[in-house]
């Protein structure tokens, strides 16, 4: 069963990678997580995590959000992931800009906050909360990396179209104190893959397995930015992710993927929690 990835540097919406400042005020078209390590959460059960809606205004600056009363929490899982109010663990929460989520079993979860204005906005935070089982290894996996000055290439290439993406740490890749909070500890997921492919790509010594004892990561660690607890990808090569004032927009790297069978389509979670075991949406 075949399963493709393309990471490509385009347009995109990046909320949550600028310093702004906080203010007082209510006339803002969009919502975001005041902390951007909140889009992104893995954890394992009975962990706890706090977050903070927020304002924010065209120009990028986060703004208090002073309606309180306005603000919604709700869990699409409550099996997975709740919230605590006092004593209590609710399935939703309202009139407050900050709460505290509790995980509780394995599984996925959307943590949505709404400010429930005229136009009704949101902001998501996507919840994986892992246990025991894992799967170490997967196979059929293809991976198509596509920038601005990167060399354009695709892992595996016809003449050598078994490759598995195995799990590893991505303290191996980037170092002892590189934070990877966000990233899937029991499954091989769509990050995996694409620092795999491109090690393998650039500088793969000989060999396709990453336990041979040739196998290194010093292409990666010495081109590659991941931040944010693991979860983005902030650089590849000469490509990183910038904000163009000549038709103001913000360029970044961004992932799609292809089930066997299926089309093309963007997940809307970071790629470090998307597990290539079963492309589970």
């Amino acid at each position: 069963m075949k399963r493709a990835l393309v990471f490509l540097l385009v347009l995109t919406l990046a909320l949550g990678l600028f310093a702004l400042e906080a203010g007082a005020a209510d006339n803002f078209p969009m919502v975001t997580m005041d902390d951007s390590k909140d889009f992104t959460v893995v954890k394992l059960t009975n962990n706890r995590e706090s977050m903070k809606v927020v304002g924010l205004t065209s120009d990028w600056q986060k703004v208090v959000i002073e309606s309180q009363n306005l603000i919604e929490w709700t869990t699409s899982e409550p099996n997975v992931a709740k919230f605590v109010v006092g004593q209590q663990e609710v399935n939703s929460v309202s009139g407050t800009d900050t709460v505290t989520v509790v995980m509780k079993g394995e599984g996925r979860a959307t943590i949505k906050a709404t400010y429930n204005n005229d136009n009704n906005k949101s902001v998501n935070s996507y919840i994986v909360v892992e246990v025991n089982a894992a799967t170490p290894s997967v196979s059929n996996i293809t991976t198509e990396v596509v920038g601005n000055a990167t060399e354009t290439f695709t892992i595996p290439n016809p003449n050598n179209p078994n490759k598995t993406v195995k799990l590893f740490s991505l303290n191996d890749v980037f170092g002892a104190a590189f934070d990877d909070a966000d990233v899937l500890k029991k499954d091989a997921s769509a990050m995996h893959s694409l620092l795999y492919a491109l090690e393998y790509y650039y500088d793969s010594d000989g060999t396709d397995d990453i336990d041979d004892p040739s196998w290194d990561w010093d292409w990666v660690s010495t081109n590659v930015t991941v931040t944010t607890e693991g979860a983005f990808v902030q650089k590849i090569g000469s490509d990183e992710n910038y904000y163009n004032q000549q038709d103001d927009k913000y360029y970044g790297w961004q992932y799609v993927a292809k089930p066997s069978g299926g089309v093309y389509a963007d997940p809307g979670y970071a790629s470090s929690i998307y597990e290539l075991l079963n492309f589970r949406s």
